[in-house]
């Protein structure tokens, strides 16, 4: 199953990757019962969503990077949050970009990652909140 703690392979990642689908979805369906923070619940949709995304890249041979998944997650929710709301986070925003430019370097600098999974991690952590976002203004 998992060789090392940095789970080089492809095959190290599937294992956990899917017990953190299972977890988000938990934790996302928990938080959407709690109507007082239903919003929340997006985020860990949005994980979910995203790592559902990676698990079938993984069965296609193909990793992303899952740091920089996790920290444009992070800004796309509260790209959201700000629109849901009508509030003002550019400067919270921009710290996070800048967070999320010195993660993608140094995963490249680790040679962790290739520039194109670190790009699609990326992409993928941001568009599933987006995606999540829209079906819960749009469609519910």
């Amino acid at each position: 199953m998992i060789k090392t703690y940095h789970m080089v392979t492809i095959e190290e990642r599937k294992f956990p990757t899917l017990l953190f689908i299972g977890i988000s979805y938990i934790i996302g369906n928990w938080l959407y019962k709690s109507t007082i923070v239903d919003l929340l619940a997006l985020f860990y949709f949005g994980y979910g969503l995203c790592l559902i995304f990676s698990y079938i890249l993984l069965h296609l041979k193909y990793k992303i990077s899952l740091h920089t998944a996790a920290i444009s997650g992070l800004i796309g929710f509260l790209i959201c949050f700000s629109h849901y709301y009508k509030i003002n986070l550019i400067i919270i925003l921009a710290v996070l970009f800048i967070i999320g430019g010195v993660i993608s370097s140094t995963r490249l600098k680790l040679k962790a990652h290739q520039l194109n999974e670190i790009s699609l991690g990326f992409i993928f952590g941001l568009v599933s909140q987006f995606i999540v976002y829209y079906i819960y203004i749009y469609m519910m």
